[in-house]
């Protein structure tokens, strides 16, 4: 007997079909759920490159990625290579021809009492000595390489013996008017070359100044100009090359630089009561400004006086010696003294074998001492004085 066919089988069968489909729905749903958003997925890149993105959380725009900024880099800064000139000036250190380099400078004795300033042409010296001649006041002796078309240059004033000795520093023609008796006798029996405009007579180089005669006494008139004194050399038919043997007393820098010591922003230089000059340090022009008698230290121009180094020099001094007051210095043998330059100094040693030698300049350790290039005041000073300087001078 057959089975009866179930009235409700395909209904239940259909029932169950839409339960397995919505089943599998479900899962396919659960599924795409569980996948990456695309928009966040990580993008693989170069390596190097992946280094150097980021998102900056500081812009209005959170997904947008900037470059990192990766420091320049700078070559490390050298100073340029000094140039050392091949020839120079043998007073300065300064560039010039080489047949300047070889010739023998000038050096002429200036008048340096009150009464008789304002000086002339002296902001030309290369090289500028001071010491006492006597009564306390000073003499300058000044010295100049290129000396052809100097102005005038005075007043031209009596040397005395130890200045000769200073001239002899630098192989240089001297230029006088009138000297102590000993000075004439050392200028004899040493045989130095010097043009004196007292007991010689030397046409077209000395002469007295008109406006200098209207102004001040006659021995504070005698001047002479670069023209003079070529015309002397020549008349004298002087030797105008420096000599063989000589050593220069400067030796100059690679480059300029302050020496390695203390403070010296005002140098403090009493002579006596009667002369007491300082310097005082300029850092814009790396220079010592000259003051004496209370004032700026200038020309009949108005040209103050600057010197990019100083060197003060302790020498034994005796005296006064007659009624003149007239001193005897000592400018031999070994001493010691001090380099100034860039606003310190330094204490140094010296020494001059003999009056014609030239003088010889040094650390304390003995090594050569280096000087910078530029104009150089040299101070002879009393020894027994030393303490009296005073490189921070309140002025």
């Amino acid at each position: 007997m057959a089975k009866r066919k179930d009235p409700n089988a395909l209904p239940k069968l259909m029932a169950v079909l839409l339960l397995i489909l919505a089943l599998v729905a479900f899962m396919v749903g659960i599924s795409s759920c569980n996948k990456e958003d695309p928009s966040t997925e990580t993008i693989a890149t170069d390596p190097e490159q992946s280094e150097n993105i980021s998102t900056s959380p500081d812009e209005s725009t959170p997904d947008e990625t900037v470059p990192e900024t990766i420091p320049e880099t700078v070559p490390e800064e050298t100073e340029p290579p000094v140039v050392v000139p091949k020839y120079y000036n043998p007073l300065t250190g300064l560039e010039c021809s080489e047949e300047m380099s070889l010739r023998r400078p000038i050096g002429i004795m200036v008048n340096n009492i009150n009464i008789s300033l304002p000086q002339e042409g002296i902001t030309y010296g290369d090289v500028m000595y001071e010491c006492l001649a006597e009564g306390g006041i000073t003499r300058l002796f000044m010295l100049v390489q290129d000396y052809e078309n100097l102005p005038n240059v005075g007043s031209v004033r009596s040397t005395r013996d130890y200045y000769l000795d200073l001239a002899q520093n630098h192989d240089a023609l001297f230029f006088h008017a009138g000297g102590s008796d000993k000075a004439y006798s050392e200028i004899e029996t040493r045989k130095i070359d010097n043009f004196d405009g007292v007991r010689m007579n030397i046409p077209n180089t000395f002469f007295r100044d008109p406006w200098r005669q209207s102004q001040m006494g006659y021995e504070h008139t005698l001047v002479i100009t670069g023209e003079g004194m070529v015309n002397a050399i020549k008349y004298r038919n002087s030797r105008t090359e420096l000599k063989e043997d000589f050593k220069n007393p400067f030796n100059f820098t690679s480059e300029n630089k302050a020496p390695d010591g203390e403070d010296a922003k005002c140098v403090y230089i009493p002579f006596s009561a009667a002369n007491s000059p300082y310097h005082k340090y300029n850092a814009s022009t790396n220079t010592y400004k000259r003051w004496q008698y209370g004032d700026e230290h200038v020309d009949k121009d108005g040209d103050q006086l600057e010197f990019t180094n100083i060197i003060i020099l302790f020498c034994h001094h005796t005296g006064p010696l007659d009624d003149k007051l007239r001193i005897e210095i000592t400018t031999t043998g070994e001493g010691d003294g001090y380099y100034v330059s860039g606003g310190k100094y330094v204490p140094i040693k010296y020494s001059k074998a003999n009056e014609d030698a030239q003088v010889v300049l040094m650390n304390e350790d003995g090594s050569p001492l280096e000087i910078n290039r530029g104009k150089t005041y040299i101070a002879i000073y009393n020894s027994a004085a030393k303490a009296n300087i005073n490189m921070n001078y309140e002025a």
